[in-house]
């Protein structure tokens, strides 16, 4: 909220419990097929992450700024800085990987919003993905979001934030000088 150069700072924890089938390279996700059904179904989905980045507004309705989708089975190797991610990554020749087998990957991914003459690079997104056995998960837990236990650290935000209410000098300043 209220960033005046477009940097979000956003550390939060995600769980994802699932099955998976090495064989196939797919996932096995239970599911009934109505309400009514007595008995859970199988299907077979293919590993796929998606990451969508909106723009959380308090009034208007919140603006939609890309998308990331990785194949977890063979998806980009990330780049280690913001600076050396680009489109490029995304491209068929770019090395690839699987983390299935990796088990561990960090770094950085494009985000992009597909316009009419191709896709636009609208954003960098940095991304730790780990993947655990159930056996491993119940020796080590981890918390959910920031919360105990193995705590993740509190993102660093900017300190100059845009409240145009609490500083309305430092909001001309943003708006008027800047054009």
């Amino acid at each position: 909220y209220r960033s005046l150069t477009g940097e979000g700072n956003f550390n939060w924890r995600f769980v994802f419990p699932f099955q998976y089938l090495e064989a196939e390279e797919r996932l096995v996700w239970d599911r009934k097929e109505n309400f009514f059904s007595i008995d859970k179904s199988q299907e077979k989905l293919p590993p796929v992450l998606q990451i969508q980045v909106w723009d959380a507004d308090y009034v208007m309705p919140d603006d939609f700024l890309g998308s990331l989708q990785l194949d977890l089975s063979h998806f980009p190797r990330g780049s280690k800085t913001a600076g050396q991610c680009s489109l490029r990554l995304l491209d068929e020749d770019s090395p690839r990987l699987s983390l299935f087998q990796q088990r561990r990957v960090k770094g950085w991914w494009p985000v992009l919003n597909p316009a009419e003459d191709g896709d636009e690079l609208t954003g960098k997104v940095e991304l730790e993905l780990e993947l655990v056995s159930a056996e491993e998960a119940e020796t080590s837990p981890v918390g959910l979001g920031r919360a105990q236990p193995h705590a993740l650290p509190e993102p660093s935000r900017p300190d100059d934030s845009f409240v145009w209410i609490t500083n309305p000098l430092k909001s001309l300043r943003f708006v008027v000088w800047r054009n």
